[in-house]
């Protein structure tokens, strides 16, 4: 493992590199996912397609419809489990080692096929999974990103053949079936597997629940932890408010703050959607603002700045400090959490708690009986 990255900065045997915008295709095929009847039994198999040629067209533009899909649709964050995804990490670390893409693919797929046979499972749609490898151009020491997704059997795109299954026309490429998908960022997969102990390598799509193989084939069944999501969830409200919403009045936007963290606070224990945050910043923009409907999209398509589950439960603890900012003074003498809503910016006697003008200063006007326990003890050490 040591090694890797040195590895991977080397094309692989038949691996053809077409840039595409911000992304630089590396390899992509489909493989199609059929029920198999024998002798009265039936199953679930695969027939794997030729490696697409990435100098046509249609194959790099594909591979460019999926990924912005992706990319803008609601998703989960997560990693991969070292004990309950032993054999989703062994197949992508054998791709991180030996750049061989299509035993990566009949892996990946044996997998699919191994989870939808097992008894336990109802019927599941036949379907065409596509797979892709692409990293951000002009990144030489990026490992890239592996997209996986399952299309509905023929819907809003077509293939050559079931032999080549390459994409026959963009014009076709609606993918209005985005059944299921995942992507696995590989740089931090390598770097920060089994600890998780940093940003999630992981992101998918939840699916219904008679497409569960898909997941739990694949290792997606450890989500962000809720801190995680509401942490992410409170940056990207800001950034959202302070960017996109630069022509919000003030008051508007301090509104809004405050209307979303008492939403947050007092779900606590509950589950929260993205969807429901939407509502909310919605209630309090101005008439026919042009953010109506806006901060999902915002979350979605900068997940890897602000990645927040599609839905996620945070603990009482967590969702109550959603609408606190940390104070810790540089020496680390004094660390508290206060309430932005309870801020006021202007003259230091104005509040209870306000910030001066230029925001340098923070004044606390203290209790009674808080002052009078300040001044005894630091008078008994005079």
């Amino acid at each position: 493992m040591n090694s890797i990255a040195e590895s991977m900065d080397q094309p692989a045997v038949n691996e053809q590199t077409v840039e595409v915008e911000s992304i630089q295709v590396l390899n992509a095929c489909a493989a199609k996912f059929k029920k198999i009847q024998n002798q009265g039994l039936s199953y679930y198999g695969h027939v794997k397609g030729v490696d697409w040629d990435l100098q046509k067209g249609v194959c790099v533009e594909f591979v460019k419809h999926i990924e912005k899909k992706f990319a803008k649709g609601g998703k989960f964050h997560g990693f991969l489990k070292e004990n309950s995804s032993t054999e989703a990490v062994d197949v992508f670390n054998s791709y991180i080692e030996n750049k061989n893409f299509s035993i990566f693919v009949d892996a990946v797929m044996s997998n699919l096929c191994n989870e939808a046979n097992a008894p336990s499972r109802s019927s599941i749609n036949e379907g065409y999974v596509v797979f892709s490898h692409y990293k951000t151009k002009g990144e030489e020491e990026d490992l890239g990103r592996i997209l996986i997704v399952m299309l509905g059997k023929r819907g809003g795109f077509d293939f050559t053949n079931d032999t080549a299954l390459e994409p026959k026309s963009a014009e076709s490429l609606n993918l209005e079936d985005f059944r299921q998908a995942a992507m696995l960022d590989l740089t931090l997969f390598n770097t920060i597997y089994p600890i998780n102990d940093g940003d999630s390598y992981l992101k998918f799509i939840k699916g219904k629940s008679q497409s569960s193989f898909f997941n739990v084939a694949l290792g997606c069944d450890d989500y962000m932890p809720s801190k995680q999501c509401v942490e992410n969830l409170k940056n990207a409200l800001n950034s959202f408010i302070s960017q996109v919403g630069e022509n919000l009045t003030a008051g508007t936007r301090k509104t809004i703050r405050e209307r979303v963290g008492h939403f947050i606070e007092s779900s606590g224990g509950k589950t929260v959607t993205l969807k429901q945050v939407q509502q909310v910043i919605d209630k309090y923009l101005p008439e026919n603002s042009s953010l109506y409907g806006n901060f999902t999209q915002y979350v979605n398509s900068n997940s890897d700045l602000f990645p927040v589950s599609e839905e996620f439960q945070p603990s009482h603890a967590t969702a109550k400090k959603f609408g606190f900012v940390k104070v810790k003074l540089p020496s680390g003498d004094f660390i508290g959490d206060v309430k932005i809503s309870a801020i006021k910016v202007g003259d230091l006697s104005s509040g209870d708690l306000t910030v001066d003008n230029d925001y340098c200063y923070m004044r606390i006007k203290l209790p009674h009986e808080l002052s009078k326990i300040i001044k005894d003890l630091i008078k008994n050490d005079e």
